[in-house]
């Protein structure tokens, strides 16, 4: 691995010197190889070969480890990263045209085809599997259904979100005494989680209910069994590119919380737990089922252009529109609209969605983004209603677990620091 040409060696870049690396560790320069050597520290060659950096954040992992051991005053502080707005992270960077999972663009693993299963594999380890994947998983305990419905059945139905954590919840108190941090098999368990979410689904039909999910079929062939009546493959794959597009979006709000919660060693189900309760806050999930209310409830084309004159008189923000990240264009919502236009099963409800959607950029400059994308999509496919949202959460716990797993590797916790404010 060639470092790039000019890395700075100073306070704000990754790498640091020898002599630095030494003088941060209060090391001599022999004991600095020694761990470099045991694998404790990353180097890289620089081009002259002459010399190396090493990665200041192993650096200062090294370094709280040592303080912790030997008592000192500022280790809690060393060990903490106290108030950094930024995450070293290798899972998702966010472009112009979207975002890119280690390294390949969301956008061309929808157009290739990509199974789901495939690209969560991807997030999670970095390989990537061409050939058609399904996954071996943790069985769902059999009374999974039994305790879920009874949960979520008793009254009137809840937000999906909220079904969604009721299962998370219910499997893990459903966890074995040796959880998977434990038994070092986080990916079987991942695997089981999803299908779990995904057979969630079942609770937007007319008989509402948990669908196990089955075993030889995909996660975007279970759910598109579970929401449409006789999904076409067409379909299928449309499901599948959602998804796709859903995985990871970076550091969001949902995906912060999930790392917060891995941070301190909590499991699998409690970090995914955290991630969909920031998740359904009404401006990161919720904003998708105010984005469908918005979209679906126009009734005509007079009912169109009135409804989007009160947005212009209104002056607030619109949900689903213009993501601060695009200031241009969201790729991943154009894509999905492109989708949407080649369904053969267009109908009045999605042209009307159309419409609206063309007005709002003529009139407006509203640049649609994921959530009008996912709503479009599922109102073509003639889906459920709060489909949109529900696919948006399942498709996006790849990343969160793929978070999990990252921050459990960085080895420290994260707590900002805040900076009191007298009110007198």
């Amino acid at each position: 691995m060639l470092n790039p040409v000019g890395v700075p060696a100073d306070t704000g870049s990754d790498f640091v010197s020898a002599a630095q690396a030494a003088k941060m560790l209060r090391v001599k320069p022999q004991t600095l190889y020694t761990y470099v050597s045991r694998g404790l520290i990353r180097s890289i060659a620089q081009r002259d070969q002459k010399s190396r950096l090493y990665y200041r954040e192993d650096l200062e992992k090294l370094k709280a480890r040592s303080n912790a051991r030997h008592g000192a005053e500022p280790a809690a502080e060393s060990a903490i990263r106290w108030g950094q707005p930024v995450i070293n992270t290798s899972i998702t960077e966010i472009t112009p045209g979207g975002p890119r999972y280690r390294g390949r663009l969301a956008l061309d693993l929808a157009r290739e085809g990509r199974s789901f299963e495939s690209v969560a594999e991807l997030l999670w380890t970095g390989i990537q599997h061409h050939e058609p994947l399904l996954w071996e998983h943790e069985l769902i305990p059999r009374d999974f259904k039994a305790q879920l419905d009874r949960v979520v059945l008793q009254r009137e139905l809840p937000p999906l979100l909220r079904i969604l954590a009721a299962a998370t919840a219910v499997l893990g108190v459903a966890e074995p005494s040796h959880n998977e941090i434990r038994r070092g098999t986080t990916i079987p368990a991942a695997r089981q989680l999803i299908l779990t979410l995904t057979g969630c689904l079942g609770y937007l039909g007319a008989n509402p209910g948990f669908r196990f999910p089955d075993p030889h079929q995909t996660v975007a062939q279970n759910a598109a069994q579970t929401l449409i009546e006789k999904p076409s493959e067409e379909m299928v794959s449309a499901i599948n590119a959602a998804l796709v597009l859903c995985a990871d979006h970076e550091l969001s709000s949902s995906t912060f919380a999930a790392r917060v919660a891995a941070s301190t060693g909590a499991e699998l189900r409690a970090c995914v737990l955290a991630a969909i309760g920031a998740h359904s806050g009404e401006l990161l999930g919720g904003s998708c089922d105010r984005a469908e209310d918005l979209l679906r409830r126009a009734r005509s084309k007079e009912d169109v252009h009135r409804r989007l004159t009160e947005l212009e008189q209104a002056e607030t923000r619109v949900p689903g529109f213009n993501l601060l990240l695009y200031p241009e264009d969201d790729p991943r919502a154009r894509y999905l609209l492109h989708r949407a236009h080649t369904l053969s099963s267009r109908n009045a409800r999605a042209q009307l969605i159309d419409e609206f959607i063309e007005e709002a950029e003529r009139r407006l400059h509203l640049w649609p983004s994921l959530e009008v994308g996912l709503v479009a999509l599922a109102a073509t496919l003639e889906l459920p209603e709060r489909s949109a949202s529900a696919l948006w959460a399942v498709g996006r716990t790849a990343g969160w677990i793929a978070h999990v797993m990252e921050q459990r590797l960085a080895g420290f916790v994260l707590r900002p620091r805040a900076r009191y404010v007298s009110v007198k």
